[in-house]
This record gives C-alpha cells, sequence and structure tokens, in this order.
C-alpha cells in the first residue's frame, strides 16, 4: 500500500467486553461484507447498526436504563427535551387535531404546540387540569392529546395525574407525560396510565450542564412509533451526548435525594425572609398541591423551588447582583445550585395575559437546587434578600 492508502486505512483492535465503564462508540456509519448484510438489516431481520441516525450502541444503553427506570418497556434518545416532546405528540396524534395543554407548563411546550405544530393544522388549548370537571369537558370533544407535567413549569403544581389519565382514556384521549422535573427518582407516569413519558435529559438525569438531549419512554409499540419518526425526521442525538447522559444518569439517586433534601430545607427557610412574598415548593405544607404532592412523589418533592420577591423585577434584579454562589442560568438541573427568571426566559413564549393565567410575573424567580452544604445555600440567599438588598 502506498502512503495515501495507509494513512487512511482503519485499524482495527480488539473490542474487549469487559469494560467497567460504557464504550463510546462516536461513528456515523458502520461497514459490512455485502450487500445482502445491509438489506436484512434494514429489513428488519437482521439486528445490528448500520446509520446512527437510525441507531447506536450509546443510544440502546441509555434508553434501557431509562426504560428500567421509569418501569416501562422501551425508550428511545432525541436531539433535545423539546425533540422528544415533539416527537411524544406527532407519535400520540399523528393527524392534526387539538393538543390540550396544561395550564402550568414549560414554555416551549406552548412554543412546539402553537408556533411550530399550529402552523400543520394542531391547535392549542389550555385546560386546567386541577379541574376534573374542565378536564372531562374538554376530552370530550374531537381528536386531541392532553400533554401535562408531573411537577410543573415553574411553580411546581402538581396535578391529580392518578385520576387525570383514567379520565382521559375514558374519553379516547392519550395523554404524554414530562417527567422532567420529578425524573423517575420521584415520580413513574406509566405506573398512572401515561401512554408516553417525555424528559429533558439537559436537566437532572444528564445533571452536568454539558449536554442537550431529550428521551420518549413508554410501550414499546408506540416506542416503535416514535423511533420511526424521530430517524426520518432526523430528531435523533449524537452518539457523545448519549455516552455523557448516560455517566451522568448512574447518579441520578443521589443527585435527587440530596437536591430534594436541600430544596425542602431551602423552601422552609425563604418563607421565613422578610423579602419574600411567596415561595412555590410541592413539599411545603403552604403549596395548594401539597396532598397531591405526598400522594403521587416518592422521596421527596424535586429540586426546583420558585418564589415572588416584593418589590417585583426590581427586587429580583437586586437579588442576582448580590448573589455570591448561586448563579443566573436560564436552565435547571447542574449540580450546582443555580437561578432562573421564567418571564424572561422559560415562559418568554407566553403572551401577558397567559403568564397571568399560568400565575407568574416579573417577580417570580426559579430556583434549581444544587448539591452544595445546604448552610451555603441558606447564607447566600439571606445575605442577598437582606433588608435594602
Amino acid at each position: 500500500m502506498d502512503i495515501y492508502t495507509r494513512s487512511v486505512k482503519p485499524v482495527h483492535t480488539p473490542s474487549p467486553s469487559n469494560s467497567v465503564a460504557p464504550p463510546l462508540y462516536q461513528t456515523s456509519v458502520y461497514a459490512f461484507e455485502d450487500i445482502d448484510e445491509v438489506d436484512a438489516l434494514l429489513g428488519g431481520t437482521r439486528k445490528g447498526y448500520s446509520y446512527t441516525r437510525g441507531g447506536n450502541p450509546n443510544y440502546d444503553a441509555l434508553a434501557e436504563w431509562l426504560a428500567e427506570m421509569e418501569e416501562v418497556e422501551a425508550a428511545v434518545p432525541t436531539g433535545s427535551g423539546t425533540a422528544a416532546l415533539l416527537a411524544g405528540i406527532l407519535t400520540l396524534l399523528p393527524h392534526p387535531g387539538r393538543i390540550l395543554v396544561a395550564r402550568e407548563i414549560y414554555g416551549g411546550t406552548v412554543g412546539i404546540s402553537r408556533r411550530f405544530l399550529g402552523r400543520l393544522g394542531y391547535r392549542m388549548e389550555w385546560i386546567d387540569t386541577h379541574n376534573l370537571e374542565e378536564v372531562e369537558r374538554a376530552v370530550g370533544g374531537d381528536t386531541a392529546v392532553l400533554v401535562v407535567e408531573t411537577i410543573s413549569n415553574p411553580l411546581g403544581r402538581v396535578c391529580p395525574l392518578d385520576e387525570l389519565i383514567p379520565l382521559a382514556h375514558a374519553h379516547g384521549v392519550p395523554v404524554l407525560v414530562d417527567n422532567t422535573f420529578a425524573t423517575p427518582f420521584h415520580a413513574r407516569p406509566a405506573a398512572w396510565g401515561a401512554d408516553l413519558v417525555a424528559h429533558s435529559l439537559t436537566k437532572f438525569i444528564g445533571g452536568h450542564s454539558d449536554l442537550v438531549l431529550g428521551m420518549l419512554a413508554g410501550p414499546r409499540a408506540r416506542i416503535a412509533e416514535a423511533t420511526s419518526l424521530i430517524d426520518s425526521g432526523g430528531l435523533t442525538p449524537d452518539p457523545f451526548a448519549t455516552w455523557l447522559a448516560y455517566r451522568g444518569a448512574r447518579t441520578l439517586s443521589l443527585r435527587m435525594e440530596r437536591s430534594s433534601q436541600n430544596a425542602l430545607a431551602l423552601a422552609q427557610h425563604l418563607e421565613t425572609l422578610p423579602a419574600v412574598m411567596r415561595v412555590y415548593y410541592p413539599g411545603l405544607a403552604s403549596h395548594p398541591d401539597a396532598a397531591h404532592a405526598a400522594r403521587l412523589l416518592s422521596r421527596g418533592s424535586g429540586a426546583i423551588v420558585s418564589m415572588s420577591l416584593k418589590g417585583g423585577y426590581e427586587a429580583a434584579q437586586a437579588m442576582v447582583s448580590r448573589l455570591r454562589l448561586v448563579k443566573f442560568v436560564p436552565s435547571l438541573g447542574d449540580v450546582t445550585t443555580t437561578l432562573s427568571h421564567p418571564v424572561v426566559a422559560s415562559h418568554r413564549e407566553l403572551t401577558a395575559e397567559e403568564k397571568v393565567q399560568v400565575g407568574i410575573d416579573p417577580s417570580v424567580v426559579r430556583i434549581s437546587v444544587g448539591l452544595e452544604g445546604i448552610g451555603d445555600i441558606l447564607e447566600d440567599f439571606s445575605q442577598a434578600l437582606a433588608a435594602g438588598g
């Protein structure tokens, strides 16, 4: 072989089967011995991988992990949490119809339902998922899908999913549950009958603010439909992102346990500070859904605490400028404690009127509680919210 051939020829080394950490398969495509081999694989009569958009060992490892955690048959990764929500809606409602969206929900879900799918003939409708009579009226109409969150973004609302999902099913309406805030550590929506469960793995499951990824989990037949859509629509992730997510996912239980404990302590502390008008955390007795949270959530109430500050936007801005440990970050789920402003960031998609209906205004800030020593977290918020701050 001449120098050019030798320089590009792949070097194949034995692949060990006993590595402790899963290897990274950072390849876009796989090689085959003959045409029949590829035909059999793409025809479904042979197992394996051909082109990474349609499958990768790192995808499968992460998917198997989440399926086991959610206690469902299968799962499939997507390039982002938004992609997971989009694929979930299109899988459950493949033809234009009504997207019934919980009144308290992530702004990005509104963007998908209204700005993107609205162009294709879908119609988004707000619904109060805490009012079962309103839910029954809504699901009794024409073709629809119901989209809800286990713990809502950003006010921590917990609707009675164990009653809501059977009610929707009685009218033939499938339910997509975004379990990002709760994670399978605190809740497994399939136990209440959720047709598909969506996650932004960018948040707590990845856990380190170093990837963007999503996932759908549910029955094998539903996930097969979603996988075909994700493949053909190009919604698949990069192998490195899935490898990173699986590495982070293996410590999820420990991280969520600590974050949830810290979040409860912070929420209780914030209720005592004069600068705070109201604290939103489902683990507090003062939260409107405390009873639902106690019944539906396991091992705590999650890592997200929101609060409304006296003094509105100016007070929030002053607090951000005074915080020393906690950083302002328009996302959540890191091992460190971070802060965001829903009106400016996560819920920017909503109109002014819709923000009022949801219950957020410029005084509301959202805290993603991390793993630091709780004393340091409490001290930082105390000094940042001190009188005159």
